[in-house]
């Protein structure tokens, strides 16, 4: 029909013309002024149907791009900024006031390694039944349980260093009792002591996230969960060598792995003495701060 002759082929034109807007309009490429134009004397009726309302909250066909891309290139700008000053304070170097804590928390699992390790097979020597050797055992676990949450909420009232030095020296007094206890009785004592005062780990975590924030905080975490695994990686290791140098100075094997309770004992007392000194003590008032 659009071919037959020249003068409908202008007509053809005319209609596509016409059909191509139509179709522009209703895609919301036209905006609301267009809307407008066409709602016309008609009180804006055109403006009532869900398609002119969509083009009229869609950007104008005449909008600059470069104004969008300005847009978009400030919003890219501030978000690389904030990744690259949260990558700087990620890699900036943890404070020295952690690394009392961390001395803590490592001393006194020293002490929990060697127990681990070595108890068993010395309250065998010593006689104990395998029920007794279970209480030893349990006992440390089933302390930690009842008294650690108790501790933490201490640590929030009255500072975290002042508790962690409270768990430092049950540390030292639990390690002491089975160092100088020949009987099941006082192994049993002595390591529920030590269950008692074993809330070195999450005081040191909490005092961990007063310290530090923001990118930081998972290092300075980490750094806590470290010294954890290393007092228990290294207690074992420590016993053994302890054992054989005792062995090699002539200490009596019942007497070997007491001396061992005694040499973590010496260890989580001078981590205590030296939060004590002056320069211990300003960490510490820091890390209460």
């Amino acid at each position: 029909f659009f071919c037959q002759s020249p003068a409908p082929s202008m007509l053809s034109l005319l209609l596509l013309a016409i059909v191509s807007g139509s179709h522009a309009l209703l895609r919301g490429a036209c905006g609301s002024a267009a809307c407008v134009a066409l709602g016309g004397g008609g009180g804006g009726a055109l403006l009532k149907r869900p398609w002119c309302r969509l083009s009229a909250s869609a950007p104008p066909a005449n909008a600059a791009p470069e104004r969008l891309g300005a847009r978009l290139g400030a919003a890219a700008r501030s978000r690389v900024a904030f990744m690259a000053a949260r990558s700087s304070a990620a890699t900036e170097p943890l404070p020295p006031t952690l690394l009392p804590i961390t001395f803590s928390v490592f001393a006194q699992m020293i002490g929990e390694g060697i127990a681990i390790s070595s108890l068993p097979l010395h309250m065998t020597l010593l006689g104990a039944s395998p029920l007794e050797v279970g209480l030893a055992t349990s006992c440390f676990s089933v302390a930690q349980m009842v008294c650690c949450p108790a501790l933490v909420s201490l640590s929030s009232r009255f500072g975290r260093a002042l508790v962690l030095r409270v768990c430092l020296g049950g540390a030292t007094l639990s390690s002491l009792l089975i160092a100088a206890s020949g009987s099941t009785a006082g192994i049993v004592t002595g390591r529920f002591c030590a269950g008692v005062f074993a809330a070195s780990v999450p005081v040191a975590q909490a005092a961990a996230t007063d310290i530090v924030s923001g990118p930081q905080t998972a290092r300075a975490l980490s750094r806590v969960s470290a010294a954890n695994q290393a007092g228990v990686v290294v207690g074992p290791a420590a016993s053994a060598l302890l054992i054989a140098l005792f062995a090699s100075c002539g200490v009596a094997p019942p007497l070997r792995l007491r001396c061992a309770f005694a040499a973590s004992a010496v260890l989580s007392l001078a981590v205590l003495v030296a939060s004590v000194l002056p320069g211990g003590r300003r960490n510490a008032e820091s890390v209460a701060a």
